[in-house]
């Protein structure tokens, strides 16, 4: 889904996934890149694009480090909700969570739903009216959170949860030192 920011009539900012973009007016492209920062402080891989007229485009995406906790709370999610049966029974922002995975990524396949894209909507407005989420204006970080956690478990060697195989002991001959 992409959903539109505009500050002042000044900048409109874009975000689909958690790629974003930001459609402005600046002297140069670092006043750009600063503007869009002050704004949106949270980016990396950036790129200013001139667009002619003193109008500038960024491109940016958004950092792996975006909204922590709700990040760890989709970790939780996807760790709790491995079943059919928890799936339904589940709240509606959990769901969420995991229909939109599956429908980025095609895992789990268990989810018994037909229409998966219909599914992901009505879990988005059943969420607001169960008040679990604000309003349909914070599904911005939600998704976010969400197309970062597949960004991070979808590389090679960077898995959320990191689990490193223990060092070697060093021998203890090897470190001695003949003081005599």
């Amino acid at each position: 889904m992409i959903y539109k920011i505009s500050y002042n009539n000044e900048v409109a900012l874009e975000f689909n996934r958690n790629r974003g973009r930001a459609l402005l007016e600046s002297a140069s492209p670092t006043i750009a890149l600063d503007t869009v920062r002050g704004l949106f402080e949270m980016t990396r891989e950036v790129s200013v694009q001139e667009l002619g007229d003193n109008r500038f485009q960024v491109d940016f995406k958004v950092a792996l480090d975006y909204r922590l906790p709700l990040l760890r709370s989709i970790e939780k999610t996807i760790r709790l909700l491995s079943d059919p049966s928890l799936f339904q029974q589940a709240r509606y922002i959990d769901r969420y969570v995991v229909a939109s995975i599956a429908r980025e990524t095609g895992k789990p396949d268990w989810i018994p739903v037909d229409n998966l894209k219909a599914e992901i909507s009505a879990l988005r407005k059943a969420a607001v009216v169960e008040r679990e989420v604000d309003s349909i204006a914070d599904f911005v970080d939600w998704d976010i959170c969400i197309h970062n956690y597949i960004e991070l478990n979808s590389k090679e060697g960077f898995h959320s949860r990191v689990v490193r195989k223990p060092e070697a002991t060093p021998d203890p001959d090897d470190s001695m030192i003949d003081l005599g």
